[in-house]
């Protein structure tokens, strides 16, 4: 049974990404766990926190419980939820620490969020809560951008530096939505400046083909174009479903923000992006 993981703040594009969700995983055994998050301490940044009172922090809970309730019947209801199981969590903490700490305890296997869906990687984390979790959890992040409708997964863009050999378990995120739509995975590396291709990255190349037998690959090699460019053409013109990155923990926001290549992807805003964390990949 599938673990996923809905955080929501009851906004509309909290309540897209959970449609999207559901739709994804409707074939799928599932359990959905639902999740508010409440600041650790209510009301004004200069409030006396001993002025929080129990009564408040109960009706805050309430209050949070009886939406996600009616979350839970309007979703589970409208997709059928034969598979689909649900639970309810709220939460005082911070997102992030909450996130982590429920992927951990319940053993999430990925983490569907909605976010900006602007034209570029940058504006599409940037400020949200979705730039906290990548890189610092574990799980996969699945993040759905604003007022996307969901359509069948045909193809898979996933971009690679060809590092290292990735494992089976590590893209197996991956390789269970593949089988459920028999989708094509794409794999594209992008040469810029003076970089060029060498012995290591055939190696690594062969042994990624390995890893994906039995599933639908191909391989491909841009050139002439910077990152964000390639990314974006190549996005287009393979009419990708959904696009696939890999990100490490303690540089992912640098990387984002201009320190690094991985920084300049961007894609099209209506392009899901699964984000699979570096560590879990070796």
């Amino acid at each position: 049974m599938e673990k996923i993981l809905l955080p929501t703040d009851f906004s509309d594009n909290a309540q897209n990404a959970i449609e999207y969700a559901f739709k994804l995983f409707k074939d799928s055994e599932c359990i959905f766990y639902f999740l508010h998050v409440l600041p650790p301490t209510l009301g004004e940044r200069n409030m006396d926190p001993e002025s929080v009172t129990t009564e408040m922090l109960a009706g805050a809970r309430a209050l949070a419980k009886e939406k996600l309730e009616k979350l839970v019947e309007k979703t589970v209801t409208g997709a059928g939820g034969e598979k689909h199981k649900a639970e309810i969590i709220i939460k005082f903490d911070l997102f992030t620490d909450a996130v982590e700490k429920i992927v951990e305890d319940k053993g999430i296997d990925v983490v569907v969020m909605g976010s900006r869906g602007a034209g570029g990687i940058r504006d599409f984390f940037i400020g949200s809560s979705t730039a906290n979790l990548i890189g610092n959890i574990p799980c996969p992040i699945l993040a759905i951008p604003k007022n996307l409708e969901f359509e069948t997964i045909d193809e898979i863009g996933f971009a690679t530096d060809y590092t290292f050999v990735y494992t089976k378990k590590g893209l197996e995120p991956l390789f269970r939505i593949a089988r459920k739509f028999s989708s094509n995975i794409r794999f594209y590396h992008v040469e810029e400046g003076r970089e060029e291709w060498s012995e290591r990255k055939e190696e690594v190349k062969n042994g990624i083909k390995k890893v994906c037998e039995g599933m639908n690959t191909s391989f491909f090699l841009l050139t002439d174009a910077p990152l964000n460019m390639a990314t974006r053409l190549f996005v287009e013109s393979r009419e990708i479903d959904l696009l696939c990155m890999a990100a490490e923990k303690d540089n992912f926001l640098d990387n984002l923000l201009g320190k690094s290549p991985v920084r300049q992807m961007s894609y099209h805003s209506t392009t899901p992006l699964l984000v699979l964390h570096k560590d879990t990949l070796k």
